[in-house]
């Protein structure tokens, strides 16, 4: 009877022992999943926190960044400001030019009302016509070029070929003068040859579009190319050469002048062999010479010069587009600015 209560009390022992031990099993078990868990999130945790420090360290930069735009924006303003003014001076000076033109004419027209008062009508139907001039291809009054554009410009300019320089006979108006001179300096630093509309011309220099031309025509080959190369080398070195003058000296009311000789052997040549294309376009460099006085060193001057129009350029019309080359540029950089931000 004992015997099966003390047995019957170990076994009661021995079954809450095996409950405890997997108690304690399960509750080693969770405590290890706690423990992964908790792991992973002080390991998210520290990923966050690397991933906020770098996002800040980001943030700061683009900052800075904001703040570097901001000041080259500011710069940029600025000296599109400055341009914008020295533009305007530029345009002033020429309003102020053009009206002290304009006056001599304005007061012959008064003048002609006092004597001739009874053709009144007459009188204000010139005034309208006046007040309509022809327009060039920029909106600019086609009929009244510069003062300094009506003969070549009084200024030194290097010659890019042969290394010399050319002097053009003087103007009345120095201001103008000098402010084409100073022009001309400007578009040779921003825009040599690309102007599209207004640009500088190398007066007395060949065209060499019209060789290519005539060499296509001629060979209408893979030769062409270098058919047009020599053959342009050659009349450009041809037409500097001051041994060659294909000009006559005559005599008109007592002044000496020169006169091209289109009869030139070595013009007349050169339209039988290639034609008219490169013949005129020797012609025009030799006439452009003559006209700004280069023929002594035959040298070449740099012109401002209308592509639209095939004429030489106002200062009107370069300031004008001037103006709006600066606009465009600063729209440009403004685009820049922001993709970058």
């Amino acid at each position: 009877m004992a015997e099966s209560i003390a047995t019957a009390r170990a076994g009661s022992l021995v079954s809450k022992l095996e409950s405890k031990i997997c108690y304690h099993r399960d509750a080693a078990l969770e405590y290890m999943e706690i423990k992964a868990v908790v792991g992973e999130v002080i390991e998210e945790k520290e990923m966050l926190q690397h991933d906020y420090h770098a996002l800040k360290d980001e943030l700061e930069a683009a900052k800075k960044t904001i703040v570097e735009v901001n000041k080259e924006l500011a710069a940029e303003n600025e000296e599109t400001s400055l341009n914008k003014k020295e533009l305007e001076l530029v345009r002033k000076k020429l309003q102020d030019w053009e009206a002290k033109q304009n006056l001599p004419e304005l007061q012959n027209c008064s003048a002609s009302e006092h004597v001739q008062p009874s053709n009144s009508k007459g009188q204000k139907r010139s005034m309208r016509h006046q007040e309509v001039p022809s327009q060039g291809p920029l909106g600019i009054d086609a009929d009244k070029p510069d003062l300094a554009e009506e003969r070549p410009g009084s200024m030194l300019v290097n010659n890019p070929i042969v290394g010399q320089t050319s002097v053009v006979s003087p103007s009345t108006n120095d201001d103008m003068v000098a402010l084409r001179e100073h022009m001309i300096k400007q578009f040779l630093e921003i825009d040599k040859y690309g102007g599209r509309i207004i640009g500088i011309k190398e007066m007395g220099k060949l065209n060499v579009k019209a060789f290519e031309i005539a060499c296509a025509e001629k060979f209408r080959t893979t030769k062409a190319a270098d058919a047009s190369s020599k053959l342009y080398s050659l009349w450009q070195q041809r037409i500097t050469d001051v041994s060659w003058n294909p000009f006559n000296t005559v005599t008109v009311e007592g002044n000496h002048q020169e006169v091209l000789n289109v009869n030139d052997d070595k013009l007349q040549e050169l339209k039988k062999e290639w034609g008219e294309s490169p013949y005129k376009a020797v012609i025009d460099a030799l006439m452009e010479m003559k006209e700004y006085n280069c023929l002594g060193d035959r040298s070449t001057v740099y012109e401002l010069w209308n592509y639209r129009a095939d004429r030489k350029a106002t200062l009107t019309e370069c300031t004008e587009y001037m103006a709006d080359r600066v606009q465009e540029l600063t729209a440009v950089k403004r685009r820049k600015t922001r993709r970058r931000i």
